[in-house]
C-alpha cells in the first residue's frame, strides 16, 4: 500500500513507521512530508491508497488542513491522526468525510493498519454508491425525457389528425386534448432539465404554460392580457401534474370563451402561500359563466376535470362569478418549500 503521512513531529513519524513495519503480511510504502503545500505536491506526483493526516502542521492548522486535502483529492481515503482527544471534534471530522480519527499514543500497529484498510474499503464503497446514484439519476432523467417526447408525439399526432376535421366542435376537442398533452410534457421537461427529479418550480411552470396557451389559441395581445403574479414554489411531481392540468383547463376556458367577438380583457393568475396552504387563483373579467351553471355538476369536460383533479390533490375549489369568473383552489402541499 502506498501511504502518504503528513506529520510535522519527527518522533511521531518514527513511531508510525515502526508500527507499520511490525505488522506481518502487509507491505507499506510510506511517504512522509511535514507541510500541507508539500503534501499537495506529492498528491500530484504519485497515486496514494490512503493518507495519515495530522491536523496541526507548520503551514496549516485544524480542520482547514483536512478541507484543503479533501478539496484537492476528494477520492483519497483520509485517516486523521492527532494528539487531540476530543470526541465532539472526532464526530465532526467523520461527518465531514474523514474515514477515521485516531489518537496518538492510543494505537498500535495492528489498529493502525486495520484503520487504513477499513478506510480504503469504505472509500471504495462510497465511490461505488456514488457511481450507482449517478447512473440512477441519468436513468430517471432519460425516463422523463422520453415521457416528454412521447407526450409531444401524441400532441403532434392530434394536430395532424385535426387537419382532416371540418366540424368546429370536434376540432376544439382535438385542440383541447393537444393542450393537455403539452401541459404534462412541460412538467417532464422541467424535471429532466433540473437535478431535482421529484419536484418543479411551479411558478416558473405557470409562466411558461401561459405563454404556450396564448400562442396555441392565437390570442391577440392587444385584446387579452395576462397579469401573472406567482411565487417560486417547489411542488412535488405527484401534485404538479394534476395542478398543471387544472391551470391548463382554466386558462383554456378563459381564452376560448371569456372574450368572444374580439372583446378585450385581462386574465389574472396568482400562485402563492396562503396561511398554511398553497393557493392558485385564475380570474378573468370576461363574459363569465352562465348564472344557472352549477360548476360542480356540469356537462363541461373542462370543469369536470377541474373538479376531479382538485379532489385528487385534496384541494378546495371556490368559484366567484361577479364581473367575470374567478377560480380559487387551495390545497396543502406537504413537500413545498
Amino acid at each position: 500500500m502506498n501511504i502518504l503521512l503528513v506529520e510535522d513531529n519527527p518522533g511521531d513519524v518514527l513511531i508510525i513507521d515502526e508500527m507499520l513495519k511490525e505488522v506481518v503480511g502487509t507491505k507499506f510504502n510510506l511517504v512522509h512530508t511535514n507541510r500541507l503545500d508539500l503534501a499537495l505536491k506529492n498528491l500530484l506526483k504519485d497515486n496514494f491508497d490512503a493518507m495519515l493526516l495530522d491536523l496541526g502542521l507548520l503551514d496549516s492548522q485544524g480542520m482547514d488542513t483536512f478541507f484543503t486535502i479533501k478539496m484537492h483529492s476528494p477520492q483519497l481515503p483520509i485517516v486523521i491522526l492527532t494528539g487531540l482527544a476530543d470526541e465532539d471534534f472526532a464526530v465532526k471530522a467523520i461527518g465531514e468525510g474523514a474515514q477515521d480519527y485516531l489518537i496518538k499514543g492510543q494505537i498500535d500497529g495492528r489498529l493502525l493498519i486495520r484503520s487504513i484498510k477499513y478506510a480504503i474499503e469504505r472509500k471504495n464503497s462510497e465511490e461505488l454508491i456514488k457511481k450507482s446514484l449517478e447512473e440512477k439519476k441519468l436513468l430517471i432523467k432519460e425516463i422523463h425525457h422520453r415521457v416528454k417526447n412521447n407526450l409531444m408525439v401524441i400532441s403532434g399526432l392530434l394536430n395532424l389528425q385535426s387537419q382532416y376535421i371540418h366540424d368546429q366542435n370536434d376540432l376544439e376537442f382535438f385542440k383541447e386534448s393537444q393542450a393537455r398533452a403539452k401541459s404534462m410534457a412541460l412538467i417532464h421537461e422541467r424535471l429532466y432539465q433540473s437535478d431535482n427529479f421529484k419536484s418543479i418550480d411551479f411558478g416558473e411552470y405557470i409562466v411558461k404554460l401561459s405563454n404556450d396557451l396564448f400562442h396555441t389559441y392565437n390570442c391577440n395581445a392587444s385584446h387579452v392580457k395576462f397579469d401573472i403574479k406567482v411565487e417560486n414554489i417547489m411542488v412535488d411531481v405527484d401534485t404538479a401534474i394534476p395542478l398543471g392540468l387544472i391551470v391548463n383547463e382554466l386558462l383554456s376556458n378563459s381564452l376560448k370563451h371569456g372574450f368572444p367577438d374580439g372583446r378585450s380583457g385581462d386574465i389574472k393568475i396568482k400562485f402563492h402561500h396562503y396561511h398554511d396552504k398553497l393557493q392558485l387563483i385564475v380570474k378573468d373579467n370576461g363574459i363569465g359563466l352562465s348564472g344557472k351553471m352549477d360548476y360542480k355538476n356540469t356537462d363541461s369536460l373542462g370543469l369536470q376535470l377541474v373538479n376531479l383533479l382538485t379532489g385528487q390533490i385534496d384541494g378546495e375549489l371556490e368559484v366567484n362569478m361577479n364581473g367575470g369568473t374567478e377560480f380559487i383552489i387551495s390545497f396543502i402541499e406537504l413537500n413545498f418549500n
